[in-house]
């Protein structure tokens, strides 16, 4: 099983505001050099975030705490009024499409 770790930078702003969470996005994928990937999700209700994918908990740790990043959060938290959610994980990738044991 191959895993990762990921930093997750969680906001609410609330329907119809794709555009801006995508703006910050941009941003946030620009400060995550070295990232394995880095991922945008949405939903209608305007809840956002964004995930950026590690080799090493050490720099899934220490992306929060690059210049870059703690630019767009300030930015996030003067617009929404709060500082995002930002959480660590250890990401372990499944198989998927496999057959499940009978119930």
């Amino acid at each position: 099983m191959a895993s990762s770790h990921g930093t997750e930078i969680a906001f609410r702003l609330g329907p119809g505001h794709d555009e801006r969470a995508r703006g910050w996005a941009r941003a946030l994928a620009e400060a995550a050099s070295g990232a394995l990937a880095h991922t945008l999700f949405l939903n209608d209700a305007g809840e956002y975030g964004c995930l950026a994918e590690w080799a090493d908990e050490g720099s899934a740790r220490g992306y929060a705490e690059r210049e870059g990043v703690r630019a767009v959060l300030r930015e996030m938290e003067a617009e929404i009024g709060k500082i995002p959610s930002v959480r660590v994980y250890r990401m372990e990738r499944q198989p998927a499409g496999g057959t499940r044991p009978a119930s």
